[in-house]
């Protein structure tokens, strides 16, 4: 789940909530338990953001929108074919929604799955959580075995990790080497 500053109704219980559901930011949860209560029924029209805005096009319903603003942001990827991750720049869209849809193609190809790392190894939240990007390439990724000492199960497919702007997910910021522990510790033990 993510937020912004703006407050709408809990599809569950109908109270004032800032967070919506991370997938495809439509459905509105005061808490992760709502969240999880309405995901069966929820799953079944949910889509991803991703899937919804694909990077290479733009909804019909946002072309007026379209020339908006885009700008760019520091990521990491982890490519495949090369033995370390590197800085990328990631072309953020503002399509209307809570949070900008990243343009992945070319370092992610077809629709991509994601997920947010929200704590660090130790177990606390960490204060700008990342959000991770692979495709379904079927090679295993080099530069995850390079991190990682080869000590994680191959990871297949590129890697693009973004890391929001705070806690409440409305936003993104620019990623860091700092950044690399994280997710070292991510792909070894969260496979």
């Amino acid at each position: 789940m993510a937020g912004t500053a703006s407050f709408r109704r809990c599809a569950v219980c109908d109270r004032q909530t800032a967070l919506w559901c991370s997938r495809c930011h439509e459905v509105w949860y005061c808490s992760p338990e709502h969240n999880i209560q309405a995901w069966p029924e929820h799953r079944l029209q949910c889509r991803s953001v991703t899937t919804v805005a694909p990077s290479n096009t733009i909804p019909e319903s946002l072309e007026t929108i379209a020339e908006e603003s885009l700008r760019s942001v520091q990521a990491i990827f982890f490519p495949v074919n090369e033995d370390y991750p590197r800085m990328i720049a990631i072309e953020l869209r503002d399509c209307g929604r809570a949070c900008p849809v990243p343009v992945l193609e070319p370092h992610c190809k077809g629709t991509a799955n994601s997920v947010v790392l929200q704590r660090a190894l130790n177990k606390d939240l960490l204060r700008y959580p990342l959000h991770l990007f692979c495709d379904s390439e079927r090679h295993v990724n080099r530069a995850v075995q390079r991190i990682t000492s080869g000590l994680a199960k191959p990871f297949l497919g590129n890697a693009v990790v973004l890391k929001y702007n705070g806690t409440r997910r409305a936003d993104y910021t620019n990623a860091t080497e700092h950044d690399l522990p994280t997710l070292s510790a991510y792909f070894l033990h969260c496979q």
